[in-house]
């Protein structure tokens, strides 16, 4: 099975053809092995099954993935509010009424990951640059590339909401049948390249001696946030409905905000260490 995909034309063509086939490619050459979709063991191979057999074409999983209709799913458990101030919905980039957004606020595509634009100062903004990036995205077939399921019948949607802090603290809830099983703090906030430090926590907020490749455990470990023990109720009722699902949270000097729900984290593809932490979550995942 030594196949090497280059590209993004490349995988989105195989993709095309069988998600199922990428996935597989792109396993074996994260961890040199194949994937075992018959007898699924591994946290990874579980949440691999999951995004080929279950969330592929699955409505509730395109709503909870879909960074826009998200709002409609968290009103069914009340908690809509948490949500960061939604400033406009747009079809096209060239819709943009910049003049009617306040001086800061995030720009994010709702149909994938790490595709966001954090403004701080409005007239200082490039906007023809970010139109560009923007057009760029939304011909961008993310579920194709990398082989995500779960993001393919999302309605392209460009939206714009309240910016809470460049610096903030995510709270990620790996979540099993409604149980938190670990988290982990994020200090990278809405910046994706900003994640450095991740260090793993359980329930009890005790850090486990765990590591996320490629990013170090942090000089101190994190305290435990304001607010911590709402999060952790709001990350069970969120999760309560799925074999699996990691919650992510925003914690603002205990002020909380709902960032996303991840059902495929790391793509399915978590390089733990040590390796046994993979065959041990994976027996949390019963599916």
């Amino acid at each position: 099975m030594e196949v090497k995909l280059k590209g993004a034309f490349l995988k989105s063509f195989v993709s095309s053809i069988s998600p199922e086939i990428l996935t597989k490619i792109l396993y074996y050459k994260n961890f040199r092995k194949k994937l075992n979709f018959k007898k699924p063991v591994s946290f990874n191979e579980k949440i691999q099954y999951l995004k080929i057999k279950k969330y592929t074409d699955n409505p509730t999983i395109t709503q909870c993935v879909d960074k826009y209709r998200i709002r409609e799913y968290l009103k069914k458990y009340n908690l809509d509010s948490l949500c960061p101030k939604l400033y406009g919905v747009y079809n096209n980039a060239d819709d943009i009424d910049w003049d009617k957004l306040p001086m800061s606020f995030v720009i994010k595509c709702n149909h994938g990951s790490g595709m966001n634009i954090l403004c701080s100062e409005k007239n200082e903004l490039n906007k023809e640059e970010v139109k560009k990036t923007l057009n760029t995205w939304m011909k961008k077939e993310y579920w194709k590339i990398f082989g995500e399921t779960q993001y393919k019948n999302v309605q392209k949607k460009i939206i714009i909401e309240e910016l809470l802090d460049p610096n903030i603290l995510t709270y990620k809830f790996y979540c099993f049948n409604g149980q938190i099983k670990v988290s982990y703090v994020s200090l990278n906030g809405e910046n994706g390249e900003k994640e450095k430090y991740i260090d793993f926590f359980d329930e009890k907020w005790n850090w486990i001696p765990v590591k996320l490749w490629p990013h170090e455990h942090a000089p101190v470990h994190p305290n435990k946030p304001k607010a911590y023990d709402e999060m952790c109720n709001i990350a069970r009722t969120l999760s309560k409905d799925f074999p699996f699902v990691r919650v992510d949270l925003y914690n603002v000097n205990g002020d909380i905000y709902f960032s996303e729900l991840t059902f495929v984290p790391t793509g399915g593809m978590m390089r733990l260490t040590p390796e046994s932490v993979n065959e041990d979550w994976g027996k949390w995942l019963e599916l």
